[in-house]
């Protein structure tokens, strides 16, 4: 295993540019934000809009990515895409994904992160959704027949954060090529008692391809609580060293299932911390993760 970083993430705490961010960070992989168009373009995460990204649309642009690539040294280890099941344009979303799996193809990665229904309808069950999912991955995978990119969905928002949904979805699909972006905060951010947190990493410990790491903390009296998704969030929200959820475990877990990829933080308390504040504790969190990887 390997430490990486959002590119979102290492702007939004001050660096100038991705280079010059992961060099002080000691890093050469980080995740990859891509857009519909596959150019350099605007992307707002944490209500914080910044300019991110390549030009990435034809075989010149490609070519110069891999130029640089080689030149810095620097390597994404995955494609985030922002697609939405949702949207009731369906084939813009997929049209999404299969320019994003040409590109990454082309440019090496392995794994695309991927969403899946980002707006919900409350009266609409969950196993509806997740019907829905499987449909639209089995249509993929047979669209993209030949690639080496797998998809990894997000354990994420309201939808595929609920154990149901992931069950459903990975009993219906059995294909290497579709597994889990497993968020460390974002089954404790649904509501799951902390417990439960570290009983679901463990469950669909052999699906994951990537990580986002992140970690919140809440008093004691709410650990083991069932809580309202998103409850008290964003104040929850703490550096990686500092949170409930045992990071150090679940590295454990990882490993004995076999995972050998990234630990890619995403840290969404950075926005409580101000200047040079943030980056110094982005560097915390990259310490922290470097040690628990040596350590287990």
């Amino acid at each position: 295993m390997y430490v990486a970083v959002r590119d979102f993430t290492v702007i939004w705490v001050g660096y100038e540019d991705l280079v010059k961010g992961l060099k002080d960070l000691g890093l050469d992989r980080y995740e990859m934000y891509v857009n519909k168009t596959l150019t350099q373009n605007t992307y707002e995460d944490m209500d914080h809009v910044i300019k991110l990204g390549f030009n990435l649309r034809d075989a010149d642009e490609r070519r110069q990515f891999l130029d640089f690539s080689k030149k810095t040294g620097l390597k994404p280890c995955t494609i985030l895409l922002e697609n939405d099941f949702s949207n009731e344009n369906l084939e813009e979303e997929l049209d999404y994904i299969r320019k994003a799996t040409q590109l990454a193809d082309e440019i090496g990665v392995e794994i695309i992160r991927i969403n899946s229904h980002m707006q919900i309808r409350e009266e609409k069950p969950v196993e509806e959704y997740a019907k829905h999912f499987v449909e639209i991955m089995k249509r993929l995978l047979k669209e993209t027949e030949g690639s080496r990119v797998a998809y990894a969905v997000e354990n994420h928002g309201y939808v595929s954060n609920d154990e149901r949904f992931l069950d459903y979805a990975f009993k219906e699909i059995d294909d290497e090529r579709v597994g889990i972006t497993l968020d460390t905060g974002n089954f404790y951010w649904y509501g799951y008692p902390l417990s439960k947190v570290h009983e679901l990493i463990e469950k669909y410990a052999k699906l994951v391809k990537h990580t986002h790491l992140k970690n919140l903390k809440y008093p004691e009296a709410k650990r083991e609580k069932q809580r309202r998704p998103g409850e008290d969030y964003p104040q929850v929200g703490v550096p990686l060293y500092e949170g409930d959820v045992d990071l150090k475990r679940v590295v454990q877990v990882l490993r004995k299932a076999g995972y050998a990829g990234d630990l890619t933080i995403e840290d969404e308390s950075l926005g409580k911390y101000v200047g040079e504040e943030r980056k110094a504790v982005l560097k915390k969190d990259v310490e922290f993760v470097r040690k628990i990887i040596s350590e287990t």
